[in-house]
């Protein structure tokens, strides 16, 4: 597995994650690599510092330690989070009954965040709502200085 920072055109950054090398060309050449934000097929790779240099054995180098794993997915949530809060308007615990408002068309749509409880998660899905829960965010021992 391969996991590439990418941009397209209109300067949207996204990860890709490829079985190797050769999937990533395969996927740009056919078309099949688009930007999740706006649908351009102009993507590039940009650089990235998402990997960790290590000793040991060169099987142990194939596969990684699961303290690497950890900080991987670490950073991955991270990432994620990060752009979530900068992207995303926080509606707090409002987040159910501005979704509702959205769906039904008595507002306009955008991005949202914020809280719900599972009540509320259920009754959106019931009512046909997109809503995604999300993991939460990581420790952050650097915000508590």
């Amino acid at each position: 597995m391969i996991i590439y920072d990418l941009e397209c055109g209109a300067k949207h950054r996204f990860e890709g994650w490829f079985k190797n090398a050769n999937e990533y060309t395969e996927q740009q050449h056919s078309g099949l690599l688009i930007c999740p934000v706006c649908g351009s097929e102009r993507i590039r790779k940009i650089p990235s510092a998402s990997y960790i240099n290590k000793s040991g054995s060169s099987s142990d180098k194939s596969e990684g330690t699961n303290l690497e794993k950890e900080v991987v997915q670490h950073q991955v949530v991270k990432m994620f989070h990060e752009y979530i809060n900068k992207n995303f308007d926080d509606v707090g615990s409002k987040f159910a009954e501005e979704a509702k408002k959205m769906h039904y068309g008595e507002t306009e749509e955008r991005n949202i965040r914020g809280t719900a409880t599972s009540d509320e998660i259920r009754e959106l899905k019931d009512e046909g709502v997109s809503a995604v829960q999300l993991p939460p965010a990581p420790y952050d021992k650097d915000k508590l200085n």
